[in-house]
């Protein structure tokens, strides 16, 4: 366990190698505001918050490599079906209203694709739209806090792919994520049908693993 109250980013980030996060416990939240600030551009490094716990991450390749395949799926899904998506990627999510904030490995607007906000600043639950879906890839660590920080912010979808399976999550009215076997935003999509063409691509040629899910969607929708 770590304590810290002032942080050095160079210093925070001189020991991190991808599949090893680090954790800080008893971070200020001001500590916690000035570090994403600074690191805006650094699109490898993602960090969380909450209760005091700061967590910071640098990505791999077969971390990055999931995250991006599960971006053409989606991507391939809104063109074809034609519904209307907005990627926002790793956006760092701030709300000073309770104290939390993380970079999602995806995520996207599509219910909310009007209200998409492009800021250059930090996103702010005051006055900002969270997007309507956020993935996560658990690599090589756990995202069980992630349940925690995406409620607060009312996400509505949470797709988790832990062990080989993701798993879709919705927003329930009590503020508690439930499983659910298909896609809210976009409903020709299921957990199982993810699950399938995730692992493929990480077995066969990538290229053919997208075709393949081409000629699903067309024959499925």
């Amino acid at each position: 366990m770590q304590a810290t109250a002032i942080l050095d980013v160079e210093e925070l980030l001189a020991d991190i190698v991808p599949g090893d996060p680090k954790v800080l416990y008893g971070v200020s939240w001001e500590d916690y505001l000035e570090l994403t600030k600074n690191l805006l551009e650094e699109t490898h490094i993602k960090t969380s918050f909450n209760r005091g716990i700061l967590k910071i991450m640098v990505l791999g390749f077969r971390h990055d490599n999931k995250s991006r395949f599960i971006h053409d799926l989606i991507r391939q899904t809104s063109l074809i079906l034609k519904i209307k998506t907005i990627p926002a990627g790793s956006m760092s999510l701030i709300s000073n209203r309770v104290r939390k904030g993380a970079d999602p490995d995806e995520s996207y607007y599509i219910q909310n694709y009007d209200r998409a906000s492009f800021k250059r600043e930090l996103y702010d639950d005051a006055t900002d739209t969270p997007p309507d879906l956020v993935v996560e890839i658990d690599e090589t660590h756990k995202s069980e806090d992630k349940f925690e920080i995406y409620a607060a912010f009312g996400i509505k979808e949470f797709w988790l792919y832990d062990a080989e399976i993701l798993r879709i999550f919705e927003l329930s009215e009590t503020g508690d994520y439930l499983l659910s076997k298909n896609s809210l935003a976009l409903p020709i999509l299921t957990a199982t049908v993810l699950t399938e063409f995730l692992n493929r691509s990480q077995r066969e040629d990538q290229f053919k693993v997208l075709l393949d899910f081409q000629n699903w969607l067309e024959e499925n929708k």
